[in-house]
């Protein structure tokens, strides 16, 4: 339920020496990122090559000369003309944005979702996470479901290696890029060595999209969940005419039902028992799934922030999670919005506390008081 918002590799210094080299080079830097999505053509000693999203988005970032400073002040500038465009005194409401920022560069979206600066309040980084989120799983959606059918694991971790690839160098330098970038490398290693077998890494972020988007079922948050519903009804409907093992369900009042492979709305359409298709034994499975999950997700944003030295990275993974989820998937959760409120209520509260001092641990006397929060 939670995924993670985040050096340089061979296929980024090909593509950098893409831009005004000779015919070896600007081949190199096309096969680096995929025939299939980059096409290089020769005529005589000219040579034109169509990148793809991810090889464009990545010679983009390793040539914008903006300062981290400018970025930042661009990324504030932003954010205020589309809030006042929107009439909107926030980014977020009732944990929905209230503003799209899919028209803002990767640099720039960082920049908000990391709060550089201090510029930018929760609700401001979580909406850029959100849409940071949303642009990778886009550009992962065509190997992802490549993967399904071949079984091939290679083509989506090559995908999310030249996803991580394009970042930025303030993303770059973050400690949880590190550790995806080296999570997803040993998976694609894994994938090459042994076709067709799902790599086990820890903290593989791509296990992570995958356990998120699904395996059997297609259900994008504006899908009638009624549909998703018939959909799950039709895959259980085939799991249980295959059953052959022992202890596997035979029928949908008794045995073990096999949840791992549906995403999270697709349990919550069985959960809540969405058109009513669903037996109290299957309800009950769903609903377990789901409570182990929201469990999980949690743990693991505990875990994965503990040691990045902020203090506000758990509540706002929190809320941010929070704002992913459909209605229905809060609903089957339990995340209600009074729980909504008092996250952001705590998590403003540590972002105060954490102002009144500096990072050596000292008072920041030239800051607010703490009277001034009483």
């Amino acid at each position: 339920m939670v995924s993670s918002v985040t050096g340089y590799s061979s296929a980024t210094y090909a593509l950098l020496n893409a831009a005004g080299s000779a015919n070896n080079t600007a081949t190199t830097a096309a096969s680096a990122y995929g025939q299939s999505s980059a096409a290089a053509k020769t005529s005589g000693s000219n040579v034109n090559v169509t990148l793809s999203a991810e090889a464009k988005a990545a010679l983009a970032a390793q040539t914008d000369s903006r300062t981290t400073d400018a970025v930042v002040a661009s990324a504030r500038s932003a954010i205020d003309k589309l809030l006042s465009d929107a009439k909107a005194s926030s980014a977020l409401k009732d944990g929905k944005p209230t503003i799209d920022l899919s028209g803002l560069d990767r640099r720039t979206l960082y920049a908000i979702a990391s709060n550089k600066g201090g510029k930018f309040p929760i609700e401001e980084q979580v909406v850029a996470a959100l849409q940071m989120k949303s642009t990778r799983e886009a550009a992962l959606a065509t190997p992802a479901a490549a993967t399904r059918v071949t079984g091939d694991y290679a083509g989506l971790y090559k995908a999310y290696l030249a996803q991580l690839d394009a970042a930025g160098p303030e993303e770059k330098a973050a400690a949880q890029w590190a550790r995806d970038r080296a999570a997803v490398a040993e998976g694609l290693k894994q994938a090459t060595d042994k076709p067709g077998v799902a790599p086990k890494v820890d903290g593989d972020p791509v296990a992570a999209y995958l356990k998120d988007s699904g395996g059997v079922v297609a259900s994008p948050r504006t899908r009638d969940i009624k549909a998703v519903a018939s959909d799950v009804r039709a895959v259980l409907d085939k799991q249980y005419a295959a059953a052959t093992g022992e202890g596997m369900a035979r029928d949908k009042d008794s045995g073990k039902i096999d949840f791992s492979r549906f995403d999270d709305r697709s349990l919550a359409a069985v959960a809540l028992n969405k058109g009513e298709q669903f037996s109290d034994h299957e309800i009950a499975q769903a609903a377990a799934e789901v409570k182990a999950r929201s469990r999980d997700s949690v743990s693991n944003a505990y875990k994965s922030t503990a040691g990045t030295g902020d203090a506000s990275a758990f509540g706002k993974s929190l809320i941010t999670q929070y704002a992913s989820m459909s209605d229905e998937e809060r609903q089957a959760s339990g995340w209600t919005p009074a729980l909504y409120d008092k996250m952001v209520a705590l998590q403003n509260l540590s972002e105060k506390l954490a102002s009144l001092f500096n990072s050596d641990g000292s008072v920041n006397t030239g800051g607010t008081s703490l009277l001034d929060y009483i």
